[in-house]
């Protein structure tokens, strides 16, 4: 089905999950933003999602089927446990409801298809919250390097304080696909070894730490200088070429999920394209799908997005991937 437009200014929400990650990151941008409203909300735990309504915005419904009955909620943000996430982005849009879908966007790549497709069929978007493509340091990074400002691409470093599907899905967002990928046992874990089709290397842990206070780092190494990026939230984008360094502070978003959601609005009105599309967003759970494959301290082995192995659930789990 072709998609249309958004005929109207205003996204009217319906939120799916109304849990920790909604308190603290996403849920007031959707009712804060200009140009969007909230306007119910499930849950299920009842008490918990009346709380969430009476505290925040919107009015709570039972279950997900109530809230997509509601003619003039246009859009479902859902952030549920990722087990449950096909199963739902698929009921919403065969409500005709656009979706933002939390990472990691699914279980495994086959539910990433299955999902996207249900969207193309029923003529809605399909986005993913790899919100870290809305901040502002990022955005800047990315212009500078296609401005050439520090050559080409070749190195990606970012530190392990936010989750491998995070990591990587900023890592398509700078490099573009990966050509290859193998795993290295270290001392404290595993490492990923990866190389993308552009040419630039990627070394980062597997495991992810997360300690309060500690900032998120990226650092984008290329021919003629790097960019660091000291604080994702809100922090410096260190700029260093033969010419001298060059330091530009960032304020912190209102929330983290606010460029995002600002972005979505815009791109169901059909104003800029998804910062992170559904096929864009499977990419790193194909990845991921691949690494829980891999034997250890193996020679690299390709990356094929077309046909991806079925993921060892198990090694999954252990090694976090899903986080």
């Amino acid at each position: 089905m072709t998609r249309s437009p958004l005929p109207h200014s205003t996204v009217r929400w319906g939120l799916v999950g109304a849990g920790d990650v909604c308190e603290r990151k996403s849920g007031p941008p959707l009712y804060q933003l200009p140009g969007h409203q909230l306007l119910a909300l499930t849950r299920r735990d009842a008490a918990k999602g009346a709380d969430f309504a009476r505290r925040h915005a919107g009015k709570f419904v039972p279950d997900l089927k109530d809230l997509l009955e509601i003619p003039e909620i246009n859009a479902v943000y859902i952030a549920t446990p990722p087990g449950v996430h096909a199963a739902q982005t698929i009921s919403a849009a065969e409500a005709g409801k656009h979706v933002l879908v939390e990472k990691p966007m699914a279980m495994h790549t086959r539910e990433c298809r299955e999902m996207v497709a249900a969207c193309k069929a029923n003529g809605v978007d399909l986005a993913v919250a790899y919100y870290r493509r809305g901040y502002p340091s990022i955005l800047a990074a990315r212009t500078w390097v296609e401005q050439d400002r520090i050559g080409e691409l070749r190195e990606i470093w970012l530190n392990d304080q936010f989750p491998p599907s995070h990591r990587l899905d900023l890592v398509h967002f700078f490099a573009g696909e990966l050509d290859r990928v193998r795993t290295e046992t270290v001392e404290k874990g595993l490492v990923l070894h990866a190389v993308s089709h552009s040419g630039s290397a990627l070394r980062m842990n597997l495991g992810w730490k997360e300690q309060p206070g500690a900032p998120e780092q990226v650092k984008l190494t290329g021919t003629k200088g790097s960019i660091l990026i000291d604080d994702l939230k809100g922090g410096s984008a260190i700029v260093t070429t033969p010419s001298g360094t060059d330091p530009v502070k960032f304020p912190p978003l209102p929330w983290t999920h606010w460029g995002l959601i600002e972005n979505f609005g815009h791109a169901i009105a059909g104003r800029v394209p998804h910062a992170c599309s559904g096929e864009e967003g499977l990419k790193s759970t194909t990845v991921l799908d691949i690494v829980s494959a891999l034997e250890p301290d193996r020679p690299f082995a390709p990356v094929d997005y077309a046909n991806p192995p079925v993921p060892d659930s198990s090694r999954s789990g252990k090694l976090n991937l899903l986080g």
